[in-house]
């Protein structure tokens, strides 16, 4: 082999091992996880996960060869004898796999180990695994020594042989699984996508490296030292030129998102008319300020009439919303001010029931958790729900802080408010909180435990699909506290395992945590990345909504979640589920039961009915009335025109003088309403 050659050989040396490794994964992840997945959900999966373990093989190689260089004496000693340099590189990487392995042992699997202990166990994997993977791709260029072969014969056939090894495992594992999961994956194109996505990742790569290149190369033409000195400079500066890039893209994009959530939405675009809803024209809430979801959560307040057609018997009371938005005071305290006042204006504090709502990240909160408290308790009920952010939950995260406050001010001002009320005159008070909107409602008992519940007066508590990264959480489930009442807090995946627990343990069950073993949103956190989540534990052992042949491997694992987490939130308008991240199906149940409240089986039953078919009767509502000339505003005023024609009247003649008067007196446009004579 000559010197040339072999240098060359040895340089791509690093760029052949990742591809190695990253290929080789390929058929572990298209395996069976928590949700169904489509082609471009696979395809990410995969792209992600090649580019991934290519990039972090190859650093961990170049890191090996750097060390080999250094031991046979530098660059120089390294040109006069390549052979040594490959060689050595050669070593080194099987003491990698040695190393690795030691370090794996050195630092086993321990019950609730914190997160360095594993991180240093995945260390040695990958180190195992550069190991591996470089001392296979070494091994055949010290045997085949052209260039051109060894740039493409090498590893091909090293990565075919790894994936088909790969592909029999994966097999093997799915035979565990005998029921289909319903994904839709075409693999040949999910292939071709996936591999799209590594690419595109590699050009992004790189793009990257070749910025740094340029800023070290003009830094050394002005500054003592060589171009491989001001390298690293190079990379930070154009890693960081990318991240402000990113940065001003996405607070764009947030804006955006905001402004549409604030904005009017035309399927609801008047107050509505019941006094005891927020946003109505006797609220101190103005309408405008409620936000796209406010306004949803007022206008779709259950009816008397409802109450009395479903449960069939006569209303209590008629229920009460309270909301108020973002834009409905310029600070938190004149929000939390803004809810008690209309607390009081509308009588809540004579109800029986108090939901405390911690809405979502766009300010939505669940209207099938709402509408059972309002049928189930026969309207004597009061829901409350202030907003913290106006995007979407994932977009969201920066913004738990400003949840936690606003939970946090509010259940102390209620909790302050209540105490001055005589205790027979008080209403139960319950604390409900869905995905994010759990988060932050249970973030101001952090470091209080279950007794923070009951200091501040909260009566129940419900909570669905709780995010995984809920410190409370990890807290009362995990920590030994002397403030933990073990006895107040259950975390259920359905009705049947509440039904299970024992009567006399159940009844003194006060705050609920449901969470779905296939709930992504619940699962996934950034430890996938380096460390095997107890939900994975021994096939026999796992649920059955967890696949049994499912495996963790870094960044495998990780991707898989993250694109489960999405699936999971996918739900079908008006067809109520318990799966995933839909948690429709288990509000009526656990309501009752955990609440207590007296109804038939026969009444549940038209009350799950109900809230499905108003769910989907909303959403076509909601689509049929988004565009400009269908709005509720004009639906009103066709029907009162069609009244008013089935009457023989003609109102034609007085809407176009309410419409000129109307332009000319704000607009100064009353032409646009004229009608030219002929």
């Amino acid at each position: 082999m000559s010197r040339v050659r072999l240098v060359h050989s040895l340089a791509r040396r690093a760029d052949q091992t990742g591809s190695l490794a990253g290929l080789g994964f390929v058929p572990l992840t298209f395996q069976r996880t928590l949700m169904p997945r489509a082609t471009i959900d696979q395809a990410l999966v995969t792209g992600l996960t090649v580019a991934t373990n290519r990039a972090l093989v190859s650093l961990v190689q170049e890191s090996i060869q750097a060390g080999a260089l250094l031991a046979v004496g530098g660059s120089a000693r390294a040109r006069e004898h390549p052979e040594r340099w490959s060689r050595a590189t050669l070593a080194l990487d099987v003491a990698a796999i040695g190393a690795g392995i030691a370090v794996q042992r050195a630092f086993a699997r321990r019950e609730r180990e914190p997160l360095p202990r594993a991180s240093a166990r995945t260390g040695g994997y990958l180190l195992t695994l550069t190991g591996s993977m470089g001392t296979v791709i070494g091994a055949l260029q010290e045997v085949r020594a052209s260039r051109r072969r060894t740039g493409v014969g090498v590893v091909v056939p090293a990565a075919g042989a790894a994936a088909a090894f790969g592909e029999y495992r994966r097999r093997q594992a799915a035979h565990r699984d005998l029921a289909p999961d319903g994904s839709e994956v075409t693999t040949p194109k999910a292939l071709a996508l996936g591999l799209g996505v590594a690419a595109g990742m590699s050009v992004m790569s790189l793009v990257e490296r070749g910025m740094a290149n340029g800023l070290a190369r003009a830094v050394a033409r002005v500054l003592p030292g060589r171009e491989e000195i001001w390298r690293p400079l190079g990379h930070a500066v154009a890693l960081a030129g990318v991240a402000g890039a990113a940065r001003f893209a996405a607070q764009r994009a947030l804006s955006g998102i905001e402004r549409k959530e604030e904005s009017v939405e035309t399927a609801f675009d008047i107050p509505p008319p019941n006094p005891l809803v927020s946003g109505s024209f006797e609220s101190r809430v103005p309408f405008e300020t409620t936000s796209k979801q406010g306004r949803r959560f007022a206008w779709t307040v259950t009816g008397e009439d409802t109450i009395r057609s479903v449960m069939q018997e006569e209303p209590v009371a008629s229920p009460i919303r309270v909301y108020v938005g973002l834009e409905s005071g310029a600070s938190e305290e004149e929000r939390v001010a803004l809810v008690l006042d209309e607390l009081d204006r509308t009588g809540a504090f004579d109800r029986a029931w108090l939901m405390v709502a911690s809405p979502t990240g766009t300010g939505y909160v669940n209207y099938a958790a709402v509408g059972a408290l309002e049928l189930l308790s026969r309207g004597n009920s009061a829901t409350v729900a202030m907003q913290y952010s106006a995007r979407p939950s994932v977009l969201s995260l920066d913004n738990v802080h400003e949840g936690r406050a606003h939970a946090a001010l509010l259940l102390d001002a209620l909790h302050q408010r209540l105490a001055a009320l005589p205790s027979e005159r008080r209403p139960k008070v319950v604390l409900f909180g869905e995905s994010l909107g759990a988060w932050t409602s249970q973030d101001p008992f952090v470091d209080r435990g279950t007794q923070g519940l009951v200091d501040t007066g909260i009566d129940h508590a419900i909570w669905i699909g709780t995010p995984h990264f809920s410190k409370w959480k990890e807290q009362v489930l995990h920590d030994h506290r002397s403030d933990v009442d073990p006895g107040l807090l259950g975390v259920f995946a359905s009705i049947d395992e509440w039904n299970a627990v024992d009567p006399v343990e159940r009844s003194r069950i006060r705050y609920v945590m449901i969470t779905h073993h296939d709930d992504g949103v619940a699962l996934f956190g950034p430890e996938l990345a380096i460390q095997a989540p107890d939900w994975l534990g021994p096939a026999e052992e796992r649920p059955a909504e967890v696949p049994k042949g499912m495996r963790w491997m870094p960044s495998v694992a990780f991707f898989q979640v993250l694109v489960d987490m999405k699936n999971s939130a996918t739900v079908v308008p008006g067809s109520f589920a318990a799966k995933g991240h839909d948690y429709r199906a288990d509000l009526v149940p656990f309501l009752h039961a955990v609440l207590g409240f007296d109804a038939s089986d026969a009444q549940l039953s038209r009350v799950t009915d109900y809230l499905e078919f108003e769910e989907l009767r909303r959403t076509r509502w909601i689509q049929e009335h988004g565009a400009t000339g269908k709005s509720l505003s004009v639906a009103i005023v066709e029907r009162l025109l069609e009244e008013q024609r089935a009457q023989g009247l003609d109102p034609d003649a007085r809407l176009v003088q309410i419409v000129r008067e109307l332009a000319a007196e704000n607009l100064g446009a009353g032409g646009g309403a004229e009608i030219p004579r002929d």
